[in-house]
């Protein structure tokens, strides 16, 4: 096998060939990084570059007007005297005049942009190493180009031995409200440009301290949340440990009526369900993912923010992810799907979703699909794994539940169709899927009467959801991801640490979380903050076991997404790889 070195920005990447021709040579051709007409000539890519340039001052400006108007609770306080609404005054009249002297602009630039869409070859940006020239040799081969030493801090989570038989890996699913900064602010949220630094530098590993796992390693983090491992085998108070949950009992005392009493189970009941919580609750990202699927990147310019942090670890990222003219209309803003990766990618989908109400139809949901190399094993065979996440349907009523549910049956089709093609286009090599998991922002939660069309979805019949037991029903160990909006900013859940004990706490998390309805006749939540709509699914693959090894909710985002963060690590048996 040859090998040479090639310098990127900051990188080194190592330049191997590889045994299947057939396999690698097509994906090097279609995967061009950069954007979506990096595969156009140079003055279809120049007449791009033009339009946007030429859009770009409007719509900082539109956002910035609209942004005046629309208060958050982190910054009502700000606006009550005389010289505030002065200078706010002022911030307008100022950005109205500019909106007005930037439009004739916008229009030529609309202009330009519009036709272009018509000849976009692919819905798409994409970062990955490139080569400064082609290694040819007689037969035209095209080299890979992997990343070497792309993660260094990692430990056992992501680089085990090449002779073990399991292969470890790790996948983060979070939705992180990176939209215009007006309609931030409508989910009370500010500074999108600063938020995509932060929320960069904490999927890159520079994350909180955590104070609960302080002075731990990264492989003496929590093992895989089941039931079995909470499971107490007398249901008494005295069969519990209750350091440090006297504040709890106490409380659970003081709710009670005056002469009242309380069966010792229920104590026990709920002092489990805690216990339980705290292994599955993290502040903190022991180490850097594999993959990062993430949800509503909108905004350009906090992306690019998003993107300067997160190519140091992952050096395949694709997004910017839309068609913007499709299914005969035209969507303002993108899908805000984005996956980055520290494998590369060799095949790559986009589906926009057909259906969709109210504000939804103006950004272009869909589902991203991709396939991932992993190496190949000691007989060639080519490992590899699908990964896809979207963002469906927002809203609770019965419209919104009629385009999700359209949405789910379309996604269902769309996956099998891109593996199947994909399949096809490699039809020459032999290969060995590892994983197959759909993750992101499903907008519904599988305990609430009004989601019950979702929940009957047969694409939960086809991948398992790993908070749900055999029966059913959630594990005690699963809590809310929906966060309460209005109170997200309150000072006791304002860092990771404080938002960490309220979601653990039985008595307290559903003033911060959104909750469950159970039945049809009421529309008041109930006080349980377990609305979970970000999920990571998987389906067996054959000759394949997939265990999970742990699943965790992660705190790292408070004040920064009104979501939590999902992550699951998993092994894959019977592979032993080569990279």
């Amino acid at each position: 096998m040859s090998s040479g070195t090639l310098k990127g920005d900051g990188e080194s990447f190592t330049i191997m060939s590889l045994k299947d021709v057939n396999y690698h040579d097509l994906f090097v051709e279609y995967l061009v990084p950069g954007g979506p007409y990096a595969t156009s000539d140079w003055h279809i890519r120049l007449l791009y570059k033009i339009s946007c340039l030429c859009l770009k001052p409007f719509f900082f400006v539109l956002d910035s007007l609209l942004s005046i108007f629309i208060r958050t609770t982190d910054e009502s306080y700000h606006r009550n005297d005389s010289v505030s609404l002065l200078l706010i005054s002022i911030k307008v009249l100022l950005l109205s005049v500019s909106l007005v002297c930037f439009l004739p602009l916008a229009l030529f630039g609309f202009i330009i942009w519009l036709p272009l869409q018509l000849c976009r070859p692919r819905p798409y940006s994409y970062i990955g190493p490139t080569l400064n020239e082609r290694h040819t040799s007689m037969s035209d081969k095209y080299e890979r180009i992997q990343c070497g030493n792309i993660h260094p801090k990692s430990t056992s989570m992501s680089q085990p031995s090449p002779k073990s038989a399991a292969k470890t890996y790790s996948v983060i699913t979070a939705n992180i409200c990176l939209m215009p900064e007006f309609i931030a602010h409508i989910n009370n949220l500010t500074n999108t440009i600063i938020r995509g630094k932060q929320i960069s530098s904490y999927f890159s590993g520079d994350g909180v301290v955590s104070s609960v796992n302080k002075g731990k390693s990264p492989g003496e983090t929590s093992s895989k949340p089941s039931e079995n491992n909470y499971l107490v085998s007398s249901w008494s108070a005295d069969s519990i440990r209750t350091d440090g949950y006297e504040e709890i009992v106490n409380t659970i005392y003081q709710l009670l009526p005056a002469g009242g009493s309380i069966d010792s189970n229920s104590v026990a009941s709920t002092l489990w369900s805690v216990s339980s919580k705290e292994c599955s609750v993290s502040d903190v990202l022991p180490t850097a993912s594999d993959f990062i699927c993430l949800q509503e990147v909108f905004d350009s310019r906090a992306t690019d923010k998003l993107l300067q942090g997160l190519k140091a670890k992952y050096p395949y990222i694709i997004y910017d992810v839309v068609w913007p003219i499709h299914n005969y209309r035209i969507t303002l803003l993108g899908s805000g799907l984005c996956i980055a990766s520290r494998y590369p990618f060799i095949d790559i989908d986009f589906k926009p979703f057909a259906d969709g109400n109210r504000d939804d139809k103006l950004a272009c949901k869909g589902i991203l699909m991709t396939k991932v190399y992993l190496g190949h094993t000691e007989d060639g065979d080519n490992l590899i794994g699908y990964l896809a996440t979207t963002h469906l349907q927002a809203w609770s009523h019965s419209r919104a539940s009629s385009a999700r549910c359209k949405q789910i049956n379309a996604m269902e089709g769309w996956i099998e169709e891109f593996q199947q093609q994909s399949r096809k286009v490699h039809n020459n090599a032999t290969e060995k899927v590892l994983f197959n998991m759909v993750t992101g922002d499903f907008n519904f939660d599988k305990i609430s009467h009004c989601d019950r069309n979702e929940q009957r979805c047969s694409v939960f019949q086809q991948f398992v959801d790993p908070c749900i037991d055999e029966d059913g029903a959630q594990h005690s160990w699963v809590i809310g991801t929906e966060l309460n909006q209005k109170k997200m900013h309150d000072e006791r859940v304002r860092t990771p640490q404080g938002l960490q004990r309220m979601l653990i706490s039985e008595l307290e998390r559903h003033q911060y979380v959104a909750s469950t309805t159970p039945a049809r006749s009421t529309f008041q939540r109930v006080g349980d903050g377990k609305r979970r709509i970000d999920y990571i699914l998987y389906k067996q693959c054959d000759n394949t076991t997939m265990a999970i090894k742990d699943y965790k909710f992660f705190t790292g985002l408070a004040t920064l997404t009104d979501h939590i963060p999902v992550g699951m690590m998993f092994s894959c048996d019977g592979t032993t790889t080569n990279q």
